[in-house]
């Protein structure tokens, strides 16, 4: 293995140890961050825009939403709390999201990370926040 090979494997280990790290923190020192969140637990089916085009998309029985379009599909207005139950998936919304989607509150509430009610809360909110701000006119 090259020495330049070498380095960068050591520092792709290195941010990832830094992560781990950063987000074993309890959630009342950490203010979730619902772009990372995003990308470590949506964009592998729905993209890094959101758009429904992940590397996992073609694979799927239901192509992934357009998830930049939840405003435009909803009359102009964002549906929080709907969004909000996509998500979670334990209280699901009639009509809106589906088997292939995991259910993120129970997946959350069982992570080593902190689970306690609160946690699993702000880390769907911060995921709802992010997908607001994605939305296109």
């Amino acid at each position: 293995m090259s020495s330049r090979l070498s380095f960068q494997m050591g520092l792709i280990g290195l941010m990832a140890a830094a992560y781990v790290v950063t987000d074993a923190r309890p959630a009342a020192a950490q203010g979730y961050d619902g772009a990372g969140q995003f990308r470590v637990y949506c964009a592998v089916c729905h993209g890094d825009g959101g758009t429904g085009n992940g590397p996992l998309a073609e694979s799927m029985r239901v192509k992934p939403a357009d998830l930049t379009a939840i405003t435009r599909n909803n009359k102009g207005t964002f549906p929080t709390n709907d969004v909000f139950r996509m998500i979670d998936g334990r209280n699901p919304v009639k009509g809106h999201g589906g088997p292939d989607m995991p259910v993120w509150g129970d997946a959350f509430a069982r992570s080593g990370q902190d689970a306690s009610p609160d946690a699993v809360r702000g880390r769907i909110e911060a995921l709802v926040r992010y997908l607001e701000r994605l939305q296109k006119p």
